[in-house]
């Protein structure tokens, strides 16, 4: 799968909805692709929504009728790492206190060469892995703090051992304290190993989101059945956080999921009958709707007829295993539901359909599902596009917020007299680069290089002009800041 940093743009005004919706709309029409768009993924601030609202109305206002699929009920994407974040952040905030202990504990020994030497020390009495070190988290990242409470777990009984020798520094925490941070970090696990899957770029993610948000419901019901009162009183915060978001997000991810040979419908059918029993068909009648209306979107877009044919053979240009935490979990009773008979055959169904009544795949292991799409064109040719178009949207914004990152390395306080496009034209160098030695094309590379050529005739351009300049005022120190790439 590719991915490319279009643009990086400095807004320089207000970050309200209407700014945010101006901007995009005129890099769409600079992009030629306000008619090719079919998502747009953003986390949950509320000028975003104000944005995606005005954004909507100016594709149906300026745009064919068929640039908006199914008049936008797919195009805004909630990013599934924020909510998971706040989710989890609603459950760490039931022990803080503890947290907050333990974040002081490793501040302290981290902070302190002797009290590291002294702790692995002990850590090797126990033996423990002193390469494994800890972690200090962001206050604002919970899977920093998952991993932080990983890393301080794993050395306890060496900072068990390591109190008697200071009580004063590290009495505040308790064996109490040690074995609920125990449990939670237990809770968590399914948050951090769903978040780091959804997380990447170079493979679908859409298809694992619905299951992986299942998981996430049917674990917080289990959870505020618990007899620990802490448990209980964590799942019923975290609940209440979940519900909010996942009513705006299941019936798109839904048809993400339904598009995954390994699931189809059954996967549906089986988790709404865990959520709502005997209403479930209703549900799962309300969600199919929502299938079929996408289905005859595409028909009527693109007449059978006028649509080319095509198979492809080769072996996909990558294999990524992403099923370890979602197919192949032992959930017997999900695989035996699965593969049962989907219902009767017939001629006269269209391939909607027949897709539907066809059981699911048995697979397991690698599966790469853009590939296995590609070579079912010819028996699924309005499904095909359907998935082409559909399963490459991002369920993150992960990819979006590093390059953020990557804009802060390059604007420092040594460097910061770069003009916008200059930031703009190192940012997407670097990304286009990075990916044409990652997929290792050479047409994609020749392809890139086409545009990095006409940037650094840009930026040669500009820097003759501020050689000019130094020629006739002398260099100066941020000038010289500004050069040193």
């Amino acid at each position: 799968m590719q991915k490319r940093i279009v643009n990086f743009v400095h807004v320089g005004e207000r970050h309200n909805g209407a700014k945010l919706s101006e901007t995009f709309t005129e890099l769409m029409v600079k992009w030629y692709i306000d008619k090719k768009l079919f998502a747009l993924t953003l986390d949950n601030a509320s000028a975003n929504e104000v944005a995606v609202k005005d954004i909507i109305s100016d594709l149906r206002a300026n745009a064919s009728a068929s640039s908006l699929v199914c008049d936008g009920i797919f195009f805004h994407v909630r990013c599934a790492c924020h909510i998971l974040n706040l989710v989890a952040r609603e459950g760490l905030s039931v022990i803080i206190s503890t947290i907050e202990n333990i974040r002081q504990l490793v501040l302290a020994v981290k902070g302190s060469p002797l009290q590291w030497e002294e702790l692995m020390k002990r850590a090797t009495e126990c033996g423990l892995d002193t390469n494994k070190g800890l972690s200090l988290d962001v206050s604002t990242r919970w899977n920093s703090t998952y991993l932080m409470l990983r890393d301080a777990l794993y050395y306890k009984n060496a900072f068990m051992r390591l109190k008697s020798s200071d009580r004063r520094r590290y009495e505040k925490i308790t064996p109490s304290e040690w074995a609920m941070a125990f449990k939670l970090l237990q809770c968590l696990k399914k948050f951090f190993d769903l978040t780091e899957l959804l997380s990447g770029s170079q493979y679908p993610t859409a298809n694992l989101l619905y299951r992986g948000f299942c998981d996430i419901k049917v674990l917080l019901h289990e959870w505020s059945l618990s007899e620990d009162n802490t448990i209980c009183a964590m799942a019923i915060s975290m609940s209440r956080k979940f519900k909010k978001y996942w009513k705006k997000s299941s019936t798109t991810l839904v048809v993400a999921c339904f598009l995954d040979p390994r699931y189809k419908k059954r996967l549906i059918e089986f988790y709404m009958r865990k959520f709502h029993g005997n209403a479930s068909h209703f549900h799962v009648d309300e969600l199919v709707d929502v299938i079929k209306k996408l289905y005859q979107f595409y028909v009527n877009d693109a007449p059978l007829s006028s649509r080319p044919k095509s198979k492809s053979n080769g072996p996909s240009d990558m294999d990524i295993d992403t099923t370890d935490l979602l197919v192949d979990n032992g959930d017997e009773k999900l695989e035996s539901y699965l593969y049962e008979s989907s219902g009767p055959d017939g001629d006269e169904m269209n391939e909607l359909d027949k897709y539907m009544a066809d059981p699911p795949l048995r697979l397991s292991g690698q599966f790469d599902i853009l590939a296995w799409w590609k070579n079912q064109t010819d028996e699924y040719l309005v499904l095909s596009r359907i998935a082409h178009d559909l399963l490459v949207v991002q369920v993150s914004t992960v990819a979006s917020k590093s390059a953020f990152s990557a804009g802060g390395r390059v604007v420092d306080p040594f460097r910061s007299r770069l003009d916008p496009e200059t930031v703009e034209a190192l940012i997407c160098l670097k990304d286009w680069v990075a990916a044409g030695r990652r997929d290792k094309k050479i047409g994609s590379i020749v392809g890139d290089l086409e545009v990095i050529e006409a940037l650094a005739s840009k930026l040669k351009i500009e820097d003759d002009d501020i050689a000019d300049s130094d020629e006739e005022d002398g260099p100066h120190a941020d000038d010289l800041a500004f050069f040193d790439m």
